[in-house]
């Protein structure tokens, strides 16, 4: 698809479906890691009104998992740090087993070395980690023995695609710990326009593809996009519906329209990714 023209519903919809599509992984509701820009309580709020499931049960996990196919990558992220879920290595090793692309997005909270040597006997297709910061961005106090010796442990491990990003400057315990040359240095995201928000008019597209990269709840939700942490486009559930359903439903139709330029509210023009079609 030529990222400068309108979208067609055609190319989104997964009659057949094409490389490169993701299912986020939100294990949780809530996250101590308290990052600045993110507006975990906006997305916890939201959720919280809607279902009482804390945490996205195994059992959940798995059912949901059934319903997408085989070629869409799974990737442990989505609106909170994966490992607050404790059954988070258990759900990754099953959505390896299952054929899934594996990718990882995590600050390492909650998870310990026991974790860590499960997971090396995966492959994944990305391993990033988000390293706690001076406190600037990030709750700085999460950064303890335990979190110091597990970022020794990571580094020695051989896991396969490991990268390593801080925003802002890196915690000063870990400055003599992470190879300078392995760290990405970036910046905070808007998070669908929870920091500085911009309005897109008329038809848009996302030239980072996220409406590629939908996010599976721990109700069985799924949301249209890894910025809609206030729920404001949710295309179906998987408990229910299988994943092909999910881009063939009302509100999967309303966002093509919207991204066509058709008025209505779309997350997507308060998004930093949004590029306007001329």
């Amino acid at each position: 698809m030529n990222k400068s023209q309108p979208i067609s519903s055609e190319d989104l919809r997964c009659s057949v479906i094409p490389d490169g599509r993701v299912l986020e992984i939100t294990t949780t509701t809530g996250c101590v890691v308290a990052c600045s820009y993110c507006p975990q309580d906006k997305f916890a709020a939201r959720q919280r009104a809607v279902s009482h499931a804390k945490y996205l049960r195994l059992e959940d996990f798995k059912k949901c998992l059934a319903r997408v196919p085989a070629a869409v990558d799974i990737s442990f992220s989505g609106y909170s740090e994966p490992w607050l879920n404790a059954d988070c290595t258990e759900m990754v090793e099953h959505a390896h087993a299952s054929g899934h692309g594996i990718r990882i997005s995590t600050s390492l909270v909650r998870m310990n070395g026991r974790d860590l040597r499960r997971l090396q006997a995966l492959d994944f297709r990305v391993f990033l980690v988000h390293v706690l910061d001076n406190g600037t961005y990030m709750n700085s106090s999460l950064v303890g023995r335990k979190y110091v010796d597990l970022i020794r442990q990571l580094i020695d491990a051989d896991i396969s695609s490991l990268v390593f990003m801080v925003l802002g400057e890196i915690h000063p315990d870990l400055v003599e710990i992470i190879p300078e040359k392995a760290l990405i240095r970036s910046r905070p995201l808007s998070k669908g326009g929870s920091v500085s928000p911009k309005i897109v008019a008329g038809a848009l597209t996302c030239p980072d593809e996220r409406q590629h990269r939908n996010v599976l709840l721990p109700n069985g939700d799924v949301t249209f996009c890894c910025m809609d942490f206030e729920r404001r486009h949710v295309l179906g559930n998987l408990l229910r519906d299988s994943y092909k359903d999910l881009f063939k439903a009302p509100t999967f139709c309303e966002i093509v329209d919207r991204m066509n330029g058709k008025d209505g509210f779309l997350v997507c023009r308060l998004c930093e990714f949004a590029q306007p079609i001329a």
